[in-house]
């Protein structure tokens, strides 16, 4: 069996029951800055759970966010991975994960995670009668609190973390004085509880139990004067009178007789109660290999307390295969103690073609409660009978499979001291005083102890990662780990690796889980059956979607339906369990899931179910709605239809509430839909739709460029550039060689970037495209600039300079304009280097795309070589605000590095320092090495002023190296010059 104890030598400790404290070994980690702090602790508060970066943001600033929060988000998280790396831990606990971030809390000591451990061992104990051996582990995890949940950081989003916590401890500390009154403790008791009593004066339950232990110990006045003290605190504070319980524990102290701990806030069954030999008890069997749950099982026990009130009743919500049914029973035989006079039980099939009525179901209770005389017929009236029966009686029903409310409520009895477990896949809003729990696939750790308790610990000891990946296939989907672990228990000779080769096969894998009357397959399929037809298909046309997550705007297109009734009919699978949220809707949009085997039933559907051309159709209609929100991003970035090549079919059109949704931020929507586009290029590639490919590919370039996705650019453009070669599409090849070009441009790797971008000016010069030709020979002679061929840069750009203007490409025309400047600039022509960068801000003039900023930064430098500080400071600062507002890191990277300069200039060499390392670290993080090259020849300045030789030295070798990697022949001449310099004669 694998290892699922926490690892107690492990190096790394975490705390967060009180003041944040990091411990590495015998060394203390700090951190001090607000940001990172209040990063970490949102992490840590949802270790092992993605939390989304909108969360994330508003946990670090709350009211004043800032103009660009995810890039901001991403580098709280890169400080803190440094900062861990520092301190030698060299694990990844910090994941990149859509939509957010996740803290891996494997192999840390997180004392959340150990007060979980510990209660769930404690309640083992407790379940098996043995209060003596839970008693010490449920003291430990009350020992790990050392103040206030993360005091001295407080957020408002982790108000709910926080609460739950502060919850679990007043729990445990009820939990441990039920222990002690039930096994005497009582000295110890009392004076634990005085102290507690007098932190939390309005809790009233340790107020109960300290009266009992005292009434107990013969200390029968102290109890009563306890009574008198809480009944004017409540009044005096809140004014209302005590409590039933208290009132019930005042009047047995009166009347001097001996009374047990009040059963209704015990966390564990009195020992030696046993139900009543009569009642009823028509509960399926438990499952002997019933694995996890234990937060759900306490929090099931907590609410099912018999009292005079309204019935308690617990809605099991989850997706079909969840445990629903399971945990429904596991928690009611353990509350048989409770529930003396009996359970009911009924499977009301709600799913099913046959569901079980409410006139049925009450037959059957009734049947079963032995009641005297005929049935009544009307529905009212067998529900009159049931309740009357019923009253005061301590009686369990479990309603499993329940549709919809009117298949339950007829089946509520009237009175508080019995209670109801409802199982359901979908929400039932309208029953009454429900407390609902939703079921999840499982933890790793879950899915592999239930999996090794059905095939043994030693054949998960033998294949440890095997069983992990067993259970990853299986989606840890508690059905489908059951089945797996049922049918390998059943094949002894089996290897789990034969169980994972066979389950590798997408096509294959519902095929393999299913065993003797268990099968996944069929388990979807009663979900499939309870929504509309047209609910079916947008079912099965999301199997169509590749992509981890969509929002909802996805479904307009798939289904060719309006973006309401589509959404309709989203909401339909939501009720039905067959997709899930997966964000919030503050994350700027919903975003929505398949499990993996729901999607793996869906493609089954519509593989079957749908001609090959209406899958195709229905894909080219989200590739064309893709296209068109992504189009609208790109001009919202370039300022217009600017720098890129289309396809030369009619640009494709969006219903208007698509746009008013989702395209009324563009770059949000970029965020966020990456993925859909990614997976969408790769698709259409796959399918032979070269030209709607490429089209995308090449659209979504200056994306991908502005927020350095490296990895989405080159798959994007290399499946696109693939299958127009098949085809034979040379235009549609140019344009993704541009882009390829582009991209090992952006990376400084000259080498690769050269050849792609000749080859693209070719095959454009072959179809007759100008335009795209002359985007490609601008980018080659970027190449040309920076490996020092000024003159056939200048001459490369003269050529291309004209057809942009024919073109009216704006972008274009500006940047190389700006690049003709600056080229004139670094070869020390300065009229020349003027005249380009005014015609170039002309150029731009008015423009919003992100070239006005960069051009404006260009005359920055320009001002700064000229010695016209003033405006050069004017220029800088410009382009900090334009680059801030439209998320360019690049261009805020040369801001910085300009502004850092011009400090240089005054001599305000801290300021400097801070503005060359703050341009530094974002060079590093859209990992460009030749602008981290600019800033390190800025620091290595700023060094020598300080008469820091050493380290300007070093500064200036560092750079150097980087430049010979890139081939910047140009650029390192100035590097070896400056060291040159700075060698003593």
């Amino acid at each position: 069996m694998l290892d699922t104890s926490l690892p107690e030598n492990s190096g790394l400790e975490i705390r967060i029951l009180g003041p944040l404290d990091i411990q590495v070994g015998s060394r203390r980690m700090e951190l001090r800055a607000p940001r990172l702090q209040a990063t970490l602790g949102l992490l840590l508060l949802r270790a092992d759970e993605i939390v989304p970066v909108q969360h994330l943001v508003e946990s670090i600033w709350e009211d004043a966010v800032p103009s660009d929060p995810s890039n901001q988000v991403a580098a709280c998280v890169s400080m803190l991975r440094r900062s861990f790396r520092k301190f030698g831990v060299n694990k990844e606990l910090l994941i990149t994960q859509s939509p957010g971030y996740r803290f891996v809390a494997e192999g840390v000591r997180l004392d959340t995670s150990t007060v979980r451990r510990l209660r769930s061992l404690a309640q083992t104990h407790i379940d098996a009668d043995d209060p003596l051996s839970a008693l010490p582990l449920v003291k430990e995890a009350l020992s790990l609190w050392r103040g206030p949940v993360l005091s001295g950081i407080s957020r408002r989003i982790w108000a709910p973390e926080v609460h739950r916590w502060e919850e679990e401890y007043v729990s445990l500390r009820n939990l441990c004085s039920s222990i002690q009154l039930a096994l005497g403790q009582h000295e110890e008791l009392i004076a634990e509880l005085t102290v507690f009593a007098q932190q939390h004066p309005l809790l009233e339950h340790p107020r109960v139990t300290l009266m009992q232990a005292l009434a107990r110990s013969g200390r029968q006045a102290d109890a009563l004067q306890i009574y008198r003290d809480t009944v004017a605190l409540l009044r005096d504070e809140l004014g209302v009178s005590p409590g039933e319980e208290l009132q019930k524990v005042h009047q047995q102290i009166l009347r001097g007789s001996e009374f047990s701990a009040p059963r209704q806030q015990s966390t564990f069954p009195p020992t030696g109660a046993k139900p009543a030999s009569s009642a009823p008890c028509q509960l399926p069997s438990d499952l002997a290999e019933f694995t996890g749950r234990v937060d759900e099982i306490n929090r099931i026990k907590s609410f099912l307390v018999p009292a005079s009130g309204s019935v308690p009743l617990v809605s099991l919500v989850g997706p079909g295969g969840t445990g629903k049914t399971a945990l429904a029973v596991h928690s009611s035989h353990q509350l048989r103690s409770v529930f003396t006079d009996g359970q009911l039980y009924v499977n009301l099939r709600g799913m099913s073609d046959d569901p079980v009525s409410p006139d049925e179901a009450l037959a059957r209770f009734l049947r079963e409660l032995r009641l005297p005389g005929p049935i009544p017929e009307a529905l009212d009236e067998r529900a009159e009978v049931f309740r009357s029966l019923l009253a005061d009686r301590r009686i369990l029903i479990v309603l499993d499979d329940a549709s919809d409310p009117h298949q339950v409520l007829p089946l509520i009895p009237g009175t508080g001291t019995c209670a109801v477990i409802v199982t359901s896949r979908a929400r039932l809003t309208t029953l009454p005083s429900t407390h609902v729990l939703e079921l999840d696939v499982f933890h790793q750790t879950q899915a592999v102890t239930l999996l090794g308790r059905l095939v043994g610990d030693q054949r998960i000891s033998a294949e440890p990662d095997i069983a992990l990946q067993l259970i990853e296939y299986c989606g840890r989907l508690p059905l489908a780990v059951r089945i797996l672990g049922a049918k390998l228990a059943s094949k002894p000779h089996w290897s789990l690796r034969k169980a994972s080769l066979r389950l590798a096969d997408e096509r294959r894998r519902l095929d393999e889980l299913t065993h003797e009357s268990l099968e996944v397959r069929a388990n979807l399929e009663l979900s499939r059956q309870g929504i509309s037809p047209a609910a079916r298909k947008l079912f099965r046309r999301l199997a169509l979607v590749t992509a981890a997550d969509f929002a909802e705007w996805v479904c307009s297109p798939l289904t060719d339906l309006p973006l309401p009734e589509a959404e309709d009919l989203l909401e339909e699978l939501l009720d039905a369990r067959l997709i899930d949220v997966v964000s919030p809707e503050d994350a700027g949009q919903h975003r929505y899931r398949m499990h993996d085997l729901v999607r793996l039933y869906a493609l089954e559907q519509v593989t079957d179910l749908e001609p090959r051309e209406e899958r195709t159709a229905a894909l080219t209609r989200l590739g064309l709605t893709t296209l068109a929100l992504a189009n609208r991003a790109h001009r919202a970035v370039c300022g217009g239809d600017f720098a890129v090549v289309h396809n030369l079919a009619q640009p494709p059109s969006v219903p208007s509430e698509i746009l008013d949704r989702v395209g009324s931020d563009p770059l949000n929507w970029y965020e966020t839909d990456r993925g859909t586009i990614t997976a969408l290029c790769q698709q259409l590639s796959e399918q032979g739709q070269d030209e709607l490919s490429w089209d995308l590919a090449a659209t979504s370039r200056c994306l991908f460029s502005l927020r350095f996705h490296f990895d989405d650019w080159q798959s994007t453009h290399e499946g696109a550039l693939e299958a127009a070669r098949v085809r034979g599409n040379e235009r549609g090849a140019a344009a993704m060689l541009l882009g390829l070009g582009d991209l090992y441009l952006t990376k400084r790797n000259y080498e690769q970037a050269i050849p792609l971008l000749e080859e693209s000016q070719r095959l454009f010069e072959q179809v007759g495209d100008d335009h795209g030709h002359a985007l490609a020979l601008r980018k080659a002679a970027c190449a040309d600039r920076v490996q020092g061929r000024f003159a056939q840069a200048l001459s490369r750009w003269d050529v291309c300079l004209p057809i942009l203007q024919r073109a009216h490409d704006i972008e274009a025309q500006g940047q190389v304009l700006r690049w003709m400047g600056q080229t004139f600039l670094e070869t020390g022509e300065y009229e020349q280097a003027e005249k380009f960068l005014l015609e170039a801000r002309t150029v731009v003039d008015g423009f919003e795309g992100r070239s006005a900023a960069q051009v404006r930064l260009s005359l920055g430098e320009y001002h700064l070589f000229s010695g016209n500080l003033e405006q050069a400071a004017e220029e800088f600062t410009w382009g900090l605000e334009a680059t801030l507002r439209n998320g360019d890191l690049s261009g805020q990277c040369y801001a910085f590095y300009g502004l850092g300069q011009l400090d240089l200039h005054h001599n305000e060499l801290t300021q400097a320092e801070s503005r060359l390392s703050l341009a530094r670290d974002l060079a590093r993080r859209i990992q460009d090495p030749l602008l981290e090259s600019f800033v390190i020849l800025g620091l290595a300045s700023v060094k020598k002023e300080q008469k820091d030789t050493d380290t300007a030295s070093a500064l200036l070798a560092e750079g150097l190296s980087i430049c010979h990697r890139m081939g910047a022949r140009a650029h390192a001449k100035r590097f070896q010059a400056a060291l040159t310099a700075l060698r003593p004669a």
